[in-house]
């Protein structure tokens, strides 16, 4: 993602609050709170791949204040245990492969044992409504922090060993959402797009769900949604990361209360 275009876009969305933010704000006082059951499909370069649910959990607050912007959280929580290492890659210099659809694994090319990794990513949100209706759009800019843990028991003939590595990456992003109601039905959809880089990582965030509302009433808004999410980072060489890239995609289940 070219640098340029991102500059571009945090000055596009910091005019666009200034400007709005007194006309398009909420009015009232909101709060959404809400999980999703993401399925992912985890596949390392031995071509042993591991299925699972992960777990999503969303929150925002929404409010009439003018020039304080809207809150938004989202926490994930991707995994991949006990998988084997792949040793055809032993001199090839790599560092990790590539998954046909999920989390990107086996950053310790070349040794055999067993590893366990997981991958979190916590995004928090400033951002505005530009439009509310029966189209709504919000535009606002966040930060993406991504936290990996690896621990991997490595064997060479009757020697083992534990390896174990920690690495945090913050990155600052854009945000844009856009959303529209089928009036009198309780269905809705609402597209997401959150993307960002620094000195030593990119990254693009992107879903798209439907929603159905079987609780609509003063007090309290359920729903059931189905979606589906692709999120990508990108590695610089010269980061401390073990990961060249990672990527976790799939449809996801959820519920969210809107009080």
């Amino acid at each position: 993602m070219p640098k340029q275009f991102l500059n571009y876009g945090f000055g596009i969305v910091a005019a666009l609050a200034g400007l709005l933010s007194t006309t398009a704000h909420a009015d009232f006082i909101g709060l959404y709170a809400g999980i999703d059951g993401m399925y992912t499909k985890a596949e390392d370069s031995a071509g042993q791949s591991d299925d699972k649910f992960n777990a999503v959990y969303n929150l925002a607050f929404e409010h009439p204040v003018p020039f304080v912007p809207n809150i938004k959280l989202r926490y994930s929580d991707f995994s991949k245990a006990d998988s084997s290492l792949n040793t055809s890659y032993m001199n090839t210099g790599l560092a990790g492969s590539t998954g046909t659809n999920g989390l990107l694994l086996n950053p310790y090319a070349g040794l055999t044992g067993q590893y366990q990794v997981e991958v979190n990513s916590l995004d928090a949100i400033g951002y505005y409504e530009i439009l509310d209706n029966i189209v709504s759009v919000d535009a606002g800019l966040g930060v993406k922090r991504v936290n990996t843990k690896e621990t991997v028991r490595l064997s060479a003939g009757n020697v083992a060993t534990v390896a174990k590595n920690n690495y945090d990456e913050t990155v600052p992003a854009l945000y844009v959402a856009a959303g529209g109601k089928l009036p009198f039905t309780g269905f809705s959809a609402k597209a997401e797009v959150m993307a960002g880089q620094n000195s030593d990582a990119d990254f693009s965030d992107i879903n798209a769900e439907v929603k159905y509302n079987f609780i609509q009433n003063i007090a309290l808004d359920l729903g059931a949604k189905f979606g589906y999410r692709v999120m990508t980072i990108n590695f610089d060489d010269d980061s401390d990361s073990s990961f060249d890239k990672i990527e976790a995609k799939g449809p996801y289940l959820g519920l969210e209360a809107h009080f």
